[in-house]
């Protein structure tokens, strides 16, 4: 063993250095593999803390919306509504004149812009707190407005042809 202060070599048993008279500090040694079992518990109790905070997370906000679903829906179904519905009843020509078509395309553009923001506020819910709400009514609302605007739109370039 050696003086950590002078360097020269001390017995095993000494208090202290007999060439410059520092105390003899004993530091444990620890193997590589000591030092990887004692990390990876380190890290498996962390990771316990970090999913006990995320199901916190979740319980806090479970009950939470997310707004831009419902707009989104609203939109489209409202989009939906002014294309299928038969306007021919109430007068004629009404259903396929341009101020229609220029309706549904444009609550069909409504709803995918919430659309659009109902995603990014969940990709926001889970970067941030590890989880998202409502998912299976995002898609709804997303698939409905795409498959009117492109009908809308169709429909829209298809007048007059």
């Amino acid at each position: 063993m050696y003086c950590r202060k002078c360097g020269k070599k001390i017995s095993d048993h000494a208090q202290f250095c007999d060439h410059c008279g520092a105390e003899v500090v004993i530091v444990p040694q620890q193997s590589y593999a000591d030092k990887y079992k004692e990390n990876k518990k380190k890290a498996k109790s962390q990771t316990k803390q970090t999913s006990e905070q995320k199901k916190k997370q979740q319980e806090k906000y479970k009950d939470a919306k997310n707004p831009y679903i419902a707009a989104s829906l609203f939109a489209s179904i409202v989009s939906l509504a002014c294309a299928i519905f038969p306007w021919n009843l109430i007068g004629e020509g009404i259903g396929t004149s341009l101020p229609m078509r220029i309706i549904v395309v444009v609550f069909a553009l409504l709803g995918d812009y919430h659309a659009t923001k109902a995603k990014q506020t969940n990709r926001y819910l889970k970067n941030r707190y590890g989880f998202e709400i409502q998912v299976n009514a995002m898609k709804l609302g997303y698939y409905l407005s795409v498959i009117m605007t492109i009908m809308g739109l169709f429909a829209l370039f298809m007048y007059g042809a």
